[in-house]
């Protein structure tokens, strides 16, 4: 029997108007539970646009962005976007955030001294501005003096937290509403077993935070060039923690040849490290029914939710088809 678990779409804004368009306007009839929105910082389309054109080109589906990046926003500009996507949605917008990738904090030098606390603050700021609050307030990045939104009836918007480290996943089993996970199989198990015990200890049930596990997913029997799949594997080796590696039975020296190379150079010239073993490692590859296969396996150790892509090249669209009929069809779904 398969194991119960939703699929979802994930894009970036990075990628074109016409890829991302046709994914929400698509979405209900592929049968995709949410559209997970990642921000490429600095790249591509702008987020919060995005996010609100993808809820009105579809239907039914939740829209959530996976992730915003709290250090580059202002977060009376996150809280008053979140309030309009709400009603744009009507009720489908689902708030992901998180502090932002190693690569990208790096290149733009973006410094935080206390990850963990800046995010707590912004979820608590977030929820009393949405409840209603003025709030004087200050943080590492930011600073509120008598602010509130002017709303006179609470919005309930979820929160999912976007992160990696123990600390971290322990935040997020404790204020979250669900959480965005990325990581090899082992990495995953360890984090979902966190979360779990971290809600658990904070008094709720681990039913409560929703699990979404967005692994790059790349269907090379649809065209894709595997060289694109490297290239995308040794980006997610570079931005990787020491932390998550630490928990993988991985050839260390060459994951930090690679890691080395993608810094001092790029993605591109990291690839030629990426071998097969990596590549299973770091991504879901492969036919639909291997995809699947990985799906079920994550689903088994408590995720409640698998993102499919990016990245989308060959022909993704008739790939995600194909994929979402493997599901329907190990489900006994006509």
């Amino acid at each position: 029997m398969s194991e119960s678990y939703e699929v979802s779409i994930g894009v970036t804004t990075h990628m074109g108007v016409k890829a991302t368009g046709w994914i929400a306007q698509n979405s209900d009839s592929l049968g995709a539970r949410s559209i997970w929105i990642g921000e490429d910082i600095a790249l591509g389309q702008e987020t919060f646009v995005l996010t609100a054109a993808t809820l009105l080109q579809s239907k039914k589906v939740r829209v959530g962005t996976g992730i915003i990046p709290v250090t580059v926003h202002n977060i009376s500009t996150l809280a008053r976007a979140g309030v309009t996507l709400d009603e744009i949605g009507a009720g489908r917008f689902a708030f992901g955030l998180g502090i932002g990738g190693i690569q990208d904090l790096e290149k733009y030098g973006i410094h935080v001294n206390k990850p963990v606390t800046e995010l707590r603050q912004s979820v608590r700021i977030l929820r009393r501005l949405w409840a209603g609050e003025t709030l004087d307030s200050s943080g590492e990045r930011f600073a509120l003096h008598d602010f509130s939104l002017g709303k006179p009836n609470p919005i309930n918007i979820p929160i999912f937290l976007g992160v990696r480290g123990p600390k971290m996943l322990k935040l997020a089993g404790k204020i979250a509403d669900g959480v965005i996970l990325s990581g090899p199989f082992d990495y995953l198990q360890h984090a979902i077993k966190l979360v779990d015990e971290a809600a658990e200890q904070a008094g709720r049930s681990k039913d409560d935070v929703e699990k979404v596990v967005w692994v790059p997913t790349i269907p090379t029997f649809k065209g894709i060039q595997e060289k694109v799949a490297r290239r995308v594997v040794a980006l997610v080796i570079a931005d990787t923690p020491d932390a998550v590696l630490d928990l993988l039975a991985v050839d260390r020296e060459k994951v930090d040849q690679i890691r080395e190379t993608v810094a001092a150079s790029s993605p591109n010239e990291g690839a030629e490290y990426v071998d097969d073993e990596l590549l299973d490692i770091f991504s879901m590859s492969g036919t639909k029914e291997h995809m699947v296969d990985r799906f079920e396996k994550v689903a088994s150790i408590g995720a409640t939710e698998v993102v499919i892509g990016p990245p989308f090249s060959g022909d993704w669209r008739e790939a995600l088809v194909e994929i979402f009929a493997e599901v329907d069809s190990r489900r006994g779904v006509p």
